[in-house]
C-alpha cells in the first residue's frame, strides 16, 4: 500500500516567499464553505504556492488552478507544486486581472492586491452555489471587496478573523504572551443565482 503523506510534514517542505495563508486560515476556509473532494478552485496570488498545496491536499478528486503573474514567485510555485507531489494543481503564469479562463468553479481563492477588481469576474465564472473567498490583510481591503460583493448580489457575505492562541497548561494555566495573533481577515461569499 501506497504511503500516504500527511500535509504539515509536505508544508514543511515547501519554499516561503511571501507571507502566506496559514493552515489555520486555510482550514478555515475549507470548514465554512463545505467544498466536496471533487471541487474545481481557482486560486489567485500564489504566492509560494501553500494555499494551492493545501486545497489540493483536501481535494484530490478535483483540481486546483492557481495564478500567479509574478515569475520570481511563479518559479517556486512550481517548484514547491512538485516537491508535494500532488498531481491536481495547475499553474498558470498568468495576471487574473485579465480574466479567468475557468467555468462552472466551486470556489474561487484570493489572496492579493486589488482582490476587489477580480470579484466581479470571480462572480460571472463561479456556478451556482459557488463561493469567493478572499484573504487580506488591511482592513481597507475587506471593506472594498465586500462593497464589491454587495454590489453584484453575492450571498452570505461574511467576514472573519481566526484567532488562534496556545495556552501553557501547568500549576498556573496562561494564555502564551506570544504568538502570530494576526494573520488576516477571510471575507467569504457566495453565488446563489
Amino acid at each position: 500500500m501506497k504511503e500516504r503523506r500527511n500535509l504539515l510534514e509536505i508544508l514543511k517542505k515547501l519554499k516561503r516567499l511571501p507571507q502566506i495563508v496559514t493552515p489555520k486560515d486555510a482550514s478555515l476556509i475549507l470548514g465554512y464553505t463545505g467544498i466536496p473532494p471533487d471541487s474545481l478552485i481557482v486560486d489567485a496570488g500564489s504566492g509560494s504556492g501553500f494555499l494551492c498545496t493545501f486545497l489540493a491536499y483536501y481535494c484530490r478528486n478535483g483540481k486546483v488552478v492557481t495564478y500567479e503573474k509574478r515569475s520570481d514567485f511563479a518559479k517556486v510555485v512550481k517548484m514547491n507544486v512538485k516537491l508535494s507531489g500532488l498531481k491536481n494543481i495547475v499553474l498558470k503564469e498568468k495576471d487574473i486581472f485579465e480574466g479567468i479562463e475557468e467555468r462552472d468553479v466551486d470556489l474561487i481563492t484570493l489572496d492579493m492586491k486589488d482582490a476587489e477588481k477580480v470579484v466581479k469576474n470571480g462572480f460571472q465564472v463561479l456556478k451556482p452555489g459557488g463561493w469567493l473567498v478572499v484573504y487580506s490583510p488591511y482592513i481597507e481591503q475587506v471593506i472594498s471587496v465586500r462593497n464589491e460583493m454587495e454590489n453584484l448580489g453575492f450571498d452570505q457575505i461574511k467576514t472573519v478573523k481566526n484567532i488562534v492562541r496556545e495556552w501553557r497548561v501547568g500549576r498556573h494555566t496562561l494564555p502564551e504572551v506570544s504568538g502570530v495573533i494576526h494573520t488576516g481577515w477571510l471575507t467569504f461569499a457566495r453565488k446563489i443565482i
